[in-house]
């Protein structure tokens, strides 16, 4: 019998923030695991803790106490370098703001997205192409963002955190900023995406009609993590 590792494993996290000598306390003592190829929805109010989450998983910050391991790298051991290079090759990023720069293509934007990762040009642009056909913009790879709607915005940030093939996509309020349409398609070609490339997506976000997209849905609230 094959036995699954888990992508990400959680335990005992806590995260507080200091100002002066008082205390915030914003996840109190988390034990999780998440498997490879999975969605993974966590949900929950503004303010309780869904960012901080996403931002400890991708090393971008360090717990209080506990340990974070996502695949195989236990975070709290890595030394700047070393994250640096974990969030370049094994995370990628969707944020609910898309971070384009807008003075370059979205072929550009994508290529510009992993650029560290491939070093050779002709790979690197058959690599963006690819992505950005596979959210369906193999037309709109010359324009500008804003040029594109706000949904087709949001696909070229898509497959700029996919173009890289990390094994862990966190996606931070990915529909947040469209409407309810654009919002559910953006989720329908996310769930699609997962199945066709088995990457593992963990995505925030407090809209509760979207839980139907995901293979498990978290509630985050007090700073705990429960089954939804």
């Amino acid at each position: 019998m094959v036995i699954k590792m888990a992508l990400i494993d959680i335990s005992g996290l806590h995260k507080s923030y200091f100002i002066g000598k008082l205390e915030t306390k914003v996840l109190t003592g988390l034990d999780f695991k998440f498997n490879p190829g999975e969605m993974v929805m966590v949900m929950g109010p503004s303010g309780c803790g869904k960012t901080t989450l996403l931002n400890l998983l991708g090393g971008i910050d360090k717990p209080t106490t506990g340990t974070i391991t996502v695949a195989g790298n236990n975070l709290g051991e890595l030394n700047a370098k070393q994250l640096n290079k974990f969030r370049r090759t094994e995370v990628g990023f969707i944020f609910q703001f898309y971070n384009l720069i807008p003075t370059l293509t979205a072929l550009e934007n994508v290529i510009l997205g992993i650029e560290a990762v491939i070093q050779d040009k002709t790979e690197l642009r058959k690599k963006a192409e690819k992505y950005l056909n596979l959210v369906g913009l193999s037309d709109k790879m010359h324009n500008l963002p804003q040029e594109l709607s706000a949904g087709e915005q949001q696909r070229v940030a898509i497959a700029r955190a996919l173009a890289k093939e990390p094994k862990l996509i966190l996606a931070d309020e990915p529909t947040g900023n469209l409407d309810e349409d654009r919002g559910e398609k953006i989720m329908a070609l996310m769930q699609k995406l997962k199945e066709e490339l088995k990457m593992t997506f963990l995505i925030v976000t407090h809209n509760s009609s979207l839980k139907k997209y995901a293979d498990r849905t978290l509630l985050l609230r007090r700073g705990q993590l429960a089954l939804n």
